[in-house]
């Protein structure tokens, strides 16, 4: 089992290139979907972390497995 972790930004990085390597354009990947291609685009091409949900499901539709969001809190104190 390969396991890659992937910060916010990594997984808008690596849902574009799984568009990207696709034979889909993001219309066919927003029909499969079930979402708009605008959608796609955004969460694509844009940081905006509304389109994280939507990033998960593109990863996971073209590049198979799933994608599990995890949340870390780091305390830090000043010394």
């Amino acid at each position: 089992m390969k396991r890659t972790e992937y910060d916010a930004e990594g997984l808008r990085d690596e849902a574009a290139k799984a568009v990207a390597e696709s034979p889909y354009t993001q219309t066919d990947v927003a029909d499969q979907l079930d979402v708009s291609r605008t959608s796609v685009n955004r969460a694509v091409n844009t940081t905006n972390p509304k389109f994280e949900k939507l990033r998960q499901r593109i990863v996971e539709h073209l590049r198979g497995g799933r994608v599990e969001k995890r949340v870390t809190f780091v305390h830090v104190q000043d010394e």
